[in-house]
């Protein structure tokens, strides 16, 4: 069964929104970390630090597919304007299904520094 490219945009961008509990989980860990202090405190920084670009990346592609499900612009508009402002190199454009893919990447990064956020957490309080 084939889906249209806004049923995958939809879809995609609600799950791309549940990486806010995630940022929210990632934010307390840090915390909690620095209170404790000590060598793992420099881990956990580093960590933040990648996650706060993954939220962000993760956040501008939710936005993105849910442009792109509300008929906001097209895929190629919005390929055609990353170009044009230098934020994309001159290739091919990537079909929706490889947006997607591109985007739960990202996702799924952003879970497993969360584990090992997590793991550094346990590792401090132990």
């Amino acid at each position: 069964m084939n889906t249209t490219p806004a049923t995958d945009s939809l879809i995609t961008s609600r799950l791309l929104v549940t990486a806010r509990y995630t940022a929210v989980f990632n934010v307390l860990l840090f915390a909690l970390s620095a209170q404790r202090g000590g060598a793992w405190s420099a881990v956990q920084l580093v960590l933040a630090a990648a996650l706060l670009y993954y939220h962000i990346r993760i956040e501008f592609d939710r936005r993105v597919f849910q442009d792109f499900a509300d008929g906001r612009y097209t895929p190629e508009t919005f390929d055609q304007t990353l170009r044009q402002t230098g934020l994309r190199r001159v290739s091919d454009d990537p079909s929706m299904p490889q947006r997607v893919a591109g985007a739960l990447a990202l996702w799924r990064k952003s879970l497993y520094l969360t584990a090992a956020q997590s793991a550094v957490f346990l590792i401090q309080i132990l």
